[in-house]
């Protein structure tokens, strides 16, 4: 009698029945794996975890601040989305981890050899392993470290923070200090402008224009009381006072506004570089500390019953896949058994 190739089923009747006449066998791969996952955990060493949270500050940017002179408000001012990107930039930067690496010595807390075949790659991945900074839904940056001792993982993470306000004033410190000669420059400028324009002004003043508005009015009043009263001799007069007011007005008018125009540049060039010598100094903080990290009273790694049940429910699918292949390749050669 011919063999044929019987269709290999995989219906949802026959899995049940398959895994129900093997129950005990998947009972015991199920312990097993149980019992020897949970005994692999605790030869991991407990890691606790300390977290600092910060609030960068908003960016002064001094250059804007002529145009804009009000960002002034930004030394007390919380950051936004851009600030979160800066601050998240800094603390993820290679100068900020061999900042770390080096200060605490973490090729000997880590067990690497310093002067092995890339020491620092090395170093480097255990370091992103253990540190982590995450972005908040609240504009606030979570800086989050791993250790195995819970004191130096509150120690660490509060370094991160001071070595991150440390560097981002740097860098605000720097670019003022390269800038400052030119906000300075800028002010020289603006403060002989306004000499220029006060002594045009005072120029035009001794010649009698002291308030347009008003001295154009009263001689107005007074020609035309002299009109009507028929004193032709004080019209007279009064008309080459008007006269002599029309040809030095115009120049009173246009240096009085361009004064007062000097004047707000002035302003805001002052307002500018005073900002400008503040941060020059280096003083001001670039974040606020919402929570500094403190040693933990409970590891957050490994979570053994975790560990425990993923490799238990990982075994099992294993072990139901590999029957199935099993099964399959029964059936291909001995086409009878599909059949039954």
């Amino acid at each position: 009698m011919k063999k044929t190739v019987a269709d290999f089923n995989l219906n949802g009747t026959k899995l049940v029945m398959m895994v129900w006449s093997r129950k005990r066998f998947f009972l015991l791969v199920g312990i097993i794996a149980f019992i020897s996952s949970l005994a692999v955990s605790f030869l991991i060493h407990p890691k606790f975890q300390s977290t600092a949270v910060l609030l960068p500050a908003i960016s002064t940017q001094p250059s804007k601040d002529i145009v804009v002179p009000n960002r002034v408000k930004g030394f007390i001012m919380f950051g936004e989305d851009e600030e979160v990107e800066h601050l998240l930039q800094v603390l993820s930067s290679e100068t900020l981890m061999r900042t770390i690496v080096e200060k605490h010595n973490l090729f000997v807390h880590y067990s690497i050899e310093r002067d092995s075949k890339h020491a620092w790659s090395k170093v480097a991945t255990v370091y992103s392993k253990n540190i982590s900074f995450s972005p908040t839904k609240f504009r606030s940056v979570k800086i989050q470290v791993l250790d195995t001792d819970p004191e130096y993982a509150a120690l660490l993470a509060n370094s991160i923070v001071e070595i991150a306000d440390s560097l981002m004033r740097k860098t605000k410190q720097d670019m003022a200090l390269r800038a400052l000669p030119l906000f300075e420059e800028q002010y020289r400028f603006a403060l002989s402008e306004i000499q220029r324009v006060e002594d045009s002004l005072s120029a035009v003043m001794k010649r009698g224009v002291l308030d347009l508005p008003y001295q154009a009015k009263e001689l107005t009043g007074a020609y035309a009381a002299a009109l009507t009263s028929g004193n032709s001799a004080s019209a007279q007069r009064i008309k080459k006072e008007m006269e002599s007011l029309g040809v030095s007005g115009g120049a009173f008018t246009r240096y009085l506004q361009e004064m007062l125009h000097v004047s707000q540049q002035m302003k805001d060039v002052k307002e500018a570089l005073f900002i400008m010598r503040i941060e020059a100094a280096g003083e001001i903080p670039s974040q606020f500390v919402i929570d500094r990290a403190v040693p933990a009273d409970k590891k957050a790694k490994p979570k053994r019953m975790t560990i425990a049940l993923i490799s238990t429910l990982s075994a099992l699918f294993f072990t139901f896949f590999l029957l199935i292949l099993i099964d399959f390749f029964n059936t291909m050669i001995d086409p009878e058994k599909g059949e039954e």
